[in-house]
């Protein structure tokens, strides 16, 4: 598993809301429809300031009630509920990376993630989106972003195979080492680095490939030997990235003087497939789960468990305390998950929620099939044991 090394502003603990609380599946569509980048933002208490020239800052609603985004350097996350102009965001988790330039951008970032704690309410103007303070002041105005991601690639992952080494020779990966690349249909690019998870904005236009400034969590990995260098590598290969080219189930990165500087190969997900109705279109609530015995008990009745499957094969949702993503695909009623990112924070309530979520991700970590039946999803394991059991809620609805 990858843990996200993230810190909470103004930290309380998260909160889920249940089927009918809001945030699994009643989130108004103008907010959940597609990447919103922020124009201005309020700077103190008394002006709203344009963003830096060079950053980006963005805001994906996603209709399973989380909040995630780039804050400029680092990318963050939050459980938020919406009603028809009501807006409630919080906490908020970030990554703790330092950006040194462009200059003002880390006080940029700190404002951004304070003026989100603070959003009460929201308006629309056409395609602009303003979020409110509970006095009613306007603190953030995003628009709506044109991020395209031609199809050729986007839903399959990645894996990289070699990379430009700095010095113009190429190389294959370190053995015992995983590099990924996911490219979503939002914009956004993520993956495994080789020890530590990395996210960025990606805008493909053509044979164009334009990436933002890259997040990435703060794990060291001793082994195997050569994966920090390899790591530190690859994603300095990445921000030199201008153009791309794919034959079939290869994708060479180049350089804007031309040069190949990473490949990759992969195959085409079979989570494309639409699934509408089935795996896909709802909003999973954990009912129970199996203890270190096999047996199935009941999830606790406080501190939603929930989990949601896009038809761009990402899973993600909230695990009682933290929230969780990673990949997905099937072939037939096999079920094949990628190792998990995650949140760190800590709760204490309700009593026994962490350890019930450190079981949850153990058992999605064993994961090899899955049921649907009335309703009622079950994942089960390689010997067909049931591990996991959800409820489905209609997303949007």
């Amino acid at each position: 598993m990858l843990v996200l090394a993230l810190v909470c502003s103004g930290c309380i603990e998260p909160s889920v809301p249940g089927p009918n609380g809001g945030a699994a599946g009643s989130m108004p569509e103008d907010l959940t429809a597609g990447t919103w980048v922020l124009d201005l933002y309020m700077a103190g208490d008394t002006q709203l300031k344009p963003v830096i020239n060079g950053t980006q800052i963005t805001a994906m609603f996603g209709a399973d009630g989380l909040l995630s985004g780039s804050g400029g350097c680092n990318i963050y996350a939050a459980q938020y509920d919406a009603g028809e102009e009501l807006l409630s965001i919080g906490p908020v988790a970030s990554a703790k990376t330092i950006c040194s330039q462009p200059q003002g951008l880390m006080n940029q970032e700190a404002a951004y993630l304070t003026a989100l704690d603070s959003v009460a309410a929201y308006t629309f103007s056409g395609d602009e989106l303003s979020l409110l303070d509970e006095k009613g002041r306007t603190v953030l105005v995003f628009s709506r972003g044109d991020f395209s991601a031609p199809t050729e690639l986007t839903g399959r992952t990645w894996r990289l195979t070699h990379f430009d080494n700095g010095m113009g020779k190429i190389l294959p990966v370190v053995d015992g080492t995983t590099v990924t690349a996911y490219f979503d249909h939002e914009g956004f690019l993520r993956g495994s680095a080789g020890c530590n998870a990395y996210a960025t904005t990606c805008n493909a236009n053509g044979e164009t490939l334009d990436i933002g400034i890259v997040d990435v969590t703060q794990t060291f990995c001793s082994r195997p030997t050569g994966i920090m260098q390899q790591e530190a590598t690859y994603l300095s290969m990445l921000k030199q990235a201008d153009t791309y080219e794919i034959d079939e189930n290869h994708l060479v990165i180049r350089d804007n003087e031309g040069d190949t500087i990473l490949i990759f190969e992969s195959a085409r997900s079979e989570a494309l497939i639409s699934l509408t109705g089935k795996l896909t279109g709802r909003a999973w609530h954990l009912r129970r789960l199996a203890d270190d015995a096999g047996d199935m008990v009941p999830a606790l009745s406080q501190g939603t468990v929930t989990a949601v499957f896009s038809e761009d094969g990402h899973l993600s949702g909230a695990a009682g305390c933290n929230w969780y993503g990673t990949y997905y695909r099937l072939g037939g009623d096999r079920l094949f998950l990628e190792d998990i990112a995650y949140t760190d924070f800590y709760c204490s309530t309700p009593e026994g929620i962490l350890q019930q979520e450190r079981q949850y991700f153990s058992l999605l970590d064993r994961v090899a099939a899955y049921k649907i039946r009335s309703g009622t999803l079950i994942l089960y394991d390689e010997r067909e044991e049931p591990l996991l059991e959800f409820s489905g809620y209609p997303l949007g609805g």
